[in-house]
């Protein structure tokens, strides 16, 4: 697959002190731990008190985080180009990503393509044997709560067995003004 990434500051291997064990390394493993922690703690709230309640306690200040990283991003340009600003945070992070601009004259979408997935990289440093989309569906959800108007779902994902997760990201185009009235 020819990577197709514009950004040329996001790496698709480690370059400089992180290549050497500095801070990328540092936020790599830090971000591990992080997923790795959060799909623990879901499998504990979903053993003592189901999926729902679980999803919900984890949710909660999720939406109001997603909108303050993400708002930023997409506020006054395309989703794709918002999503590309994020690839050098995702590269840092350990994930290799791409943003695909596919809008139509009535839809601003991007697909987000992803050849790390961090629900498999949880299960597999939690030891967990069979990995599930725990994490991208609670990511997903604080989308949808923080930005009501947008939609996000999975159209492929490695814990079902595909190569590449694949994400889809919509929302409406702006109505064409006709003027002042």
């Amino acid at each position: 697959m020819t990577d197709t990434t514009r950004t040329p500051s996001a790496p698709t291997a480690p370059t400089g002190p992180a290549a050497e064990g500095g801070d990328g390394a540092d936020k790599r493993a830090q971000t591990r731990r992080m997923l790795g922690d959060r799909l623990r703690r879901y499998l504990e709230l979903e053993a003592e008190r189901g999926p729902e309640e679980a999803r919900e306690v984890l949710l909660d200040g999720y939406p109001e985080r997603q909108a303050a990283r993400m708002g930023p991003l997409i506020t006054g340009c395309s989703l794709a180009e918002g999503f590309g600003r994020a690839l050098p945070r995702f590269a840092a992070m350990g994930f290799l990503e791409e943003a695909i601009d596919v809008s139509t004259d009535d839809e601003d979408v991007v697909m987000e393509v992803c050849r790390t997935c961090m629900c498999l990289t949880a299960a597999e440093d939690i030891g967990l044997s069979e990995p599930r989309p725990v994490l991208c569906e609670l990511d997903f959800e604080a989308t949808r709560r923080a930005f009501p108007e947008m939609s996000a779902e999975s159209l492929r994902r490695q814990t079902d067995g595909h190569h590449v997760c694949v994400f889809r990201y919509a929302r409406p185009r702006p109505a064409a003004s006709d003027g002042p009235s």
